[in-house]
């Protein structure tokens, strides 16, 4: 069941988000859960997800797929941040909200 995370403080739309490693080593995000929105003072809609592999800086054609929220570099209407990525990092991956 999906629920509202509206308003949310602390969050960087620009930058890489950083982990936290659990006790079984798996890094999980300070921000989230994967598919969480949040309207940025720029406009745009923001997304949280996953690179799937290597991403460039601000990529203006980003996919993020609706079911993983795992991102990939091309054919899309999503924009990286502005640090790029490589497989695993998570980020915010924005886009035009009308």
């Amino acid at each position: 069941m999906a629920y509202s995370i509206t308003p949310t403080a602390g969050i960087d739309l620009v930058n890489l988000t950083n982990t936290n490693t659990n006790s079984a080593g798996t890094a999980i995000p300070v921000n989230g859960p994967l598919g969480s929105e949040v309207f940025g003072s720029d406009g745009k809609i923001y997304v949280f997800a996953k690179a799937g592999g290597a991403i460039t800086a601000s990529t203006a054609t980003c996919t993020v797929n609706a079911s993983t929220f795992v991102a990939t570099g091309s054919a899309g209407s999503y924009t990286s941040p502005a640090t790029a990525m490589v497989s695993g990092d998570y980020g915010w991956f924005s886009k035009a909200s009308v």
